[in-house]
């Protein structure tokens, strides 16, 4: 893809996110928390996030194990590389990934050592965000566990949908 393209294809998914208006408009106790708490749960990892990747930073909307409203720099966040891929994004191993080492994200405050995230998907099919979870120790993640994942990530680009037309 060159430049322009990318460019155009950025601005698109960046207007289509602000067109949510997700920056402080859900509760905290809604239904994003909810999403986080059920993947902390059925995943057994102290992390779980609904992230949307803005422009410069990646919007941590609901969280466990980290605190919601937490904005973090887009060029170090898991989540904006997750975003470039259709699929779910897994590092079984975070070690055993070259282009992470260095990252401060993972070996900073949180040490992560894996990381799994689903694409939040507009229904044309922009990525805006991600449902992500993360653990101090290696894991394996089945495809089950992908698919799961992805159900969490259709959970919220519903309850998105939802809002947008009510507000209309």
């Amino acid at each position: 893809m060159n430049g322009e393209n990318f460019t155009t294809s950025e601005n698109t998914r960046l207007a289509k996110l602000l067109n949510y208006n997700i920056e402080n408009t859900y509760e905290k106790s809604g239904t994003f928390q909810h999403v986080a708490s059920l993947a902390a749960h059925i995943y057994n990892v102290p992390m779980a996030l609904v992230n949307f990747v803005l422009h410069e930073t990646v919007l941590t909307e609901s969280g466990i194990g980290i605190d919601a409203g937490t904005h973090t720099d887009r060029e170090f966040s898991l989540c904006s590389k997750a975003i470039l891929k259709e699929e779910v994004t897994v590092f079984k191993d975070i070690k055993q990934e070259p282009c992470l080492k260095d990252n401060p994200i993972v070996n900073g405050v949180y040490k992560l050592q894996f990381y799994a995230a689903a694409p939040i998907k507009t229904p044309d099919g922009h990525r805006i965000g991600v449902v992500a979870i993360a653990d101090k120790k290696p894991r394996e993640f089945s495809v089950a566990d992908e698919q799961l994942l992805k159900g969490l990530a259709e959970v919220v680009i519903q309850e998105l949908e939802e809002k947008l037309i009510l507000n209309s």
